[in-house]
């Protein structure tokens, strides 16, 4: 019976996580942006066989990620023909292995960890809003909570009993982490204080496997500022950052305890910000003369991070919380019966009702076959060089990377007006639930020139191409 429940409970839960993430997704996928920045990068490595240099751009600072983040999706990008699809199997397959491969470690070898922990760490990431949304809707940071819990266990583990193994197994998984999405680096930031505070020994060690594990992770990083004279290091003091907005103490509570706990209510959403911190603030006194307790370890995490945030003159966006998330996952699995299973149930009602699965599992505006259909039409009856302007009342990004990957996927020679000026002389415009008047919300047609309306090609609801030819 012991060997039927440990096999039925971990398929239960992959099966409810695998669920809220796949369940209608072929009709709810709203392909757009990020997602078409990623495989246009992604197609252009396959068609130059040249691997990427450099992540994504940080929405912070000017300066990009590793391009780790791009090796992880290129397998399941060849495998899946350049669909989107393969970014959301990309990051369940990552969630689920973590997670059959902490429950083994931890069966294999008695640690000190209880499975229950695990079940309830990997329940809690399975239905938190956060993450089902981020997760049928990949960017990068959807890939990051599975590093950072890996790094967290390792590190408590490192401090009941010290091994090399564990410390390049903590190093290797928050760096990672890291150079996935610079949002993280607070939390290693506060893992550094706490290793300085209450740990202390082997922090030699500790800084050598660190050093050497994101000099393996950004290596690709460093050969591009090696070989465009550091350009990245010199755009964090002559670029501009993007503008901050929501700075104030105020804004900030309202951003983290929203973003965090993301239930209907925003007062109730404050509410269990404060009591999170007061229980850890609990913990900590509890827990005083014992800093190695998985409890005050995490609490202290949790607290040291939440002022690091409100330190740091950086907007907190939806994206941002994923260490949060994982310490708080970590902190109710370490917590007593009596109050576990109570946050347990609330979080069942909370983030699993009708409203919320309505939310998940909508339609999207249009989906990625009628773009793919509505493209392969157009393109096979118009193949010259051409711009792509973008309309759209949908979202604010006027460059319309989905678009521009669709159409060269589909067989349109797309040229980029801002680099290839005076390459084409056609302009292609989609109205992406947009208008045309004669002129675009932007610069493109400043740079096009005098233009003529060719031809109109209606394919969707609210989607439709029109083709803009140069006047001499």
């Amino acid at each position: 019976m012991a060997k039927i429940t440990k096999i039925i409970f971990p398929i239960l839960l992959i099966g409810l996580f695998l669920f809220l993430r796949f369940n209608n997704i072929e009709k709810g996928l709203f392909f757009w942006n990020d997602m078409g920045r990623d495989l246009s990068v992604l197609q252009t490595w396959k068609d130059t066989f040249k691997p990427p240099l450099l992540g994504p751009q940080t929405s912070a600072l000017p300066i990009n990620q590793s391009s780790i983040y791009f090796y992880f999706l290129y397998p399941l990008f060849l495998l899946f023909n350049g669909h989107p699809l393969s970014s959301l199997i990309t990051c369940a397959l990552l969630y689920v292995t973590t997670f059959l491969l902490g429950l083994s470690y931890i069966r294999r070898y008695s640690l000190p960890l209880k499975t229950s922990s695990i079940f309830i760490v990997f329940l809690l990431a399975s239905i938190h809003p956060q993450y089902i949304i981020q997760n049928r809707f990949v960017w990068n940071p959807s890939l990051v909570s599975p590093f950072i819990l890996v790094a967290l266990y390792s590190f408590y583990l490192l401090q009941i009993k010290y091994s090399v193994k564990k410390l390049a197994i903590f190093s290797l998984s928050i760096a990672t982490a890291v150079s996935i999405s610079y949002s993280i680096a607070p939390l290693l930031i506060a893992i550094i204080l706490y290793w300085l505070f209450f740990y202390r020994r082997h922090f030699r060690n500790f800084a050598i496997t660190l050093i050497l594990s994101f000099f393996l992770l950004n290596i690709t990083t460093i050969f591009f500022e090696i070989r465009h004279n550091f350009l990245l290091t010199s755009s964090l003091f002559t670029k501009k950052s993007p503008t901050q907005e929501s700075l104030t103490f105020s804004d900030k509570t309202n951003q983290l305890a929203n973003f965090i706990f993301i239930t209907d209510n925003s007062l109730l959403n404050i509410a269990l910000f404060v009591s999170s911190l007061i229980i850890c603030l609990a913990i900590l006194y509890k827990y005083q003369h014992s800093s190695s307790a998985l409890p005050f370890f995490v609490s202290f995490l949790y607290l040291t991070l939440t002022l690091i945030s409100y330190l740091t003159p950086i907007t907190i966006q939806p994206h941002y919380i994923f260490a949060y998330t994982c310490l708080l996952f970590i902190l109710i699995s370490s917590l007593n019966p009596l109050l576990k299973y109570p946050i347990l149930i609330f979080a069942f009602i909370a983030y699993l009702n009708i409203n919320k699965l309505n939310f998940y599992f909508r339609p999207a505006p249009r989906t990625y076959a009628q773009m793919e259909n509505c493209f392969q039409q157009y393109c096979s009856q118009f193949n010259l060089p051409t711009y792509v302007s973008v309309q759209s009342d949908l979202h604010p990004f006027h460059n319309g990377p989905e678009h521009r990957y669709l159409l060269k996927k589909s067989g349109c020679n797309v040229k980029n007006i801002e680099t290839e000026n005076g390459q084409a002389d056609y302009m292609t415009v989609i109205l992406d639930t947009g208008s045309f008047s004669q002129q675009t919300k932007y610069y493109e047609l400043d740079l096009f020139g005098k233009f003529t309306q060719d031809s109109t090609f209606n394919c969707l609801p609210n989607f439709q191409i029109i083709l803009l030819s140069h006047k001499l």
